[in-house]
């Protein structure tokens, strides 16, 4: 698994993922997008994401906005631990990182699992419970 930078090149990989109901479920904006959206927001885009490659192949993404990160998979690769290896390979060079997952995702618990904690900061979208976790490295 290696993580590559995301281009312009993979916008229609990105969009399928993110436009797909099982993706948008999980999104705080849940919104579909077409590929010019897309092309208008990745030439605004400041703070680097990657696309999730195995054996040459393309299974995912990382968001990442600052700290704030977040991953999405593509619907035929879930459940094979890319995320948790794409997490992790991220998490080597950041002392702090934060994200926001819906109290009912089954990806709560791999957060836990990974050294997330819950800040206590919620809020209500659609009628969820959407929790702001932090994970800070320890110096050993």
């Amino acid at each position: 698994m290696e993580l590559v930078l995301l281009t312009e090149e993979h916008l229609n990989f990105l969009l399928e993922v993110r436009n797909h109901e099982s993706t948008r479920q999980f999104l705080e904006n849940d919104s579909i997008f077409d590929i010019e959206q897309c092309k208008e927001w990745f030439s605004n885009l400041k703070s680097p994401w990657y696309i999730i490659m195995v054996e040459n192949t393309p299974v995912g993404y990382l968001r990442t906005n600052g700290t704030d990160i977040g991953c999405d998979i593509h619907p035929n690769y879930r459940r094979k631990g890319y995320a948790k290896m794409a997490y992790l390979k991220l998490l080597e060079n950041m002392d702090i990182a934060t994200l926001w997952v819906f109290d009912d995702n089954f990806a709560k618990d791999l957060y836990l699992k990974i050294g997330f904690l819950p800040t206590g900061d919620t809020k209500i979208i659609r009628g969820r419970e959407y929790i702001n976790m932090i994970r800070i490295r320890k110096n050993d």
